[in-house]
């Protein structure tokens, strides 16, 4: 029986993991939601926390896996004070995509949540853990982990999936994310939104304070700012970023921008 590998050349690319541990106090607690160029992986391993992507609100066991590819919008959403262990890996995609092709062309918001059977995640973790403490000089046993880990997560995405979504969410306030997520470059602000639904702005910022941990103004803009970066990589002018985005005032766009990326949105398209 003959086997023929072939292995096209490879580009350089950049690995982050981190273990960290979030306790009550601790600035990660109330960071803001990512919005990057960047494939993801959470691992859950401890508190009482979910995980919201795009529009779905996932309620999470030790061991849950989440990912998410560039500018998926995604954060975490913490239950109460308990600490909350977890690992998070972040990796360039850009420069390999055939190699990552089964991360980066899922729709948006699917297939982000991974529960590996018990006999498998054992050997996920000893996997990251091993990532976490590896000398990067050792570069093949790096890579070794790295991708037996990334092998794990494309046997999840096709076997062990979960499709269990906001089932710890209002009906109302899962209304109002897909409604959010499929007309945010439209809606102008929240006042838009709370008279859409004939609520209150008052009751509107309750339930995203109480089910999301966040105001909805922050997740209006951050979804129309998670979208201006996407169309910037794709070569959009940043006037049509902004516009197509939803942001009615360009000056306004360019001063939410930097104070988020800390970099104006010309110069993060040049960067890129």
């Amino acid at each position: 029986m003959t086997n023929t590998i072939v292995i096209e050349s490879v580009n350089p690319f950049s690995v982050q993991i981190n273990k960290l541990n979030v306790t009550e106090c601790s600035p990660a607690r109330h960071s803001a939601p990512h919005i990057h160029d960047l494939c993801e992986i959470y691992v859950n391993l401890s508190g009482n926390v979910s995980f919201i992507v795009e529009k779905n609100v996932y309620s999470l066991q030790a061991g849950d896996i989440i990912i998410t590819k560039p500018y998926e919008y995604h954060h975490c959403i913490y239950h109460d004070s308990s600490d909350h262990l977890h690992y998070w890996m972040m990796f360039s995609p850009h420069e390999n995509p055939e190699l990552f092709d089964f991360f980066l062309e899922r729709e948006r918001g699917t297939d982000n949540l991974i529960r590996l059977p018990e006999e498998i995640l054992d050997k996920f973790l000893s996997l990251c853990e091993k990532l976490t403490s590896i000398n990067p000089a050792y570069r093949i046993s790096a890579l070794s982990a790295f991708f037996e880990i990334i092998s794990y997560i494309a046997k999840g995405i096709a076997k062990y999936n979960v499709q269990e979504v906001n089932q710890n969410l209002p009906q109302n306030v899962s209304r109002i994310l897909t409604y959010i997520n499929k007309n945010f470059a439209s809606i102008k602000n929240i006042n838009d939104l709370a008279s859409t639904f004939h609520i209150s702005i008052a009751t509107l910022e309750r339930y995203f304070k109480k089910h999301l941990s966040m105001t909805p103004k922050r997740y209006l803009e951050d979804k129309k700012l998670s979208n201006a970066c996407m169309l910037l990589r794709q070569n959009y002018s940043v006037t049509d970023a902004c516009f197509e985005s939803g942001f009615d005032d360009y000056s306004h766009f360019i001063t939410i921008f930097k104070r988020n990326f800390h970099i104006t949105p010309l110069k993060y398209k040049k960067n890129l």
